[in-house]
């Protein structure tokens, strides 16, 4: 599987540093893929409008 780096801000890593239970990396996941999925869908509408 490959692997993507981002950058967050000092505070918001502070912030999650604080939450050692939760997996981040799978929070991440999913919302990258809920967003993506989203843009996907619209995508589809607008092509069905015939607007791209």
């Amino acid at each position: 599987m490959p692997t993507v780096t981002i950058s967050l801000p000092k505070e918001l890593k502070e912030r999650l540093d604080k939450h050692k239970d939760i997996n981040w990396p799978e929070v991440f996941r999913r919302a990258f893929e809920k967003k993506v999925k989203y843009l996907e869908e619209f995508e589809k509408f607008m092509k069905q409008r015939g607007e791209l």
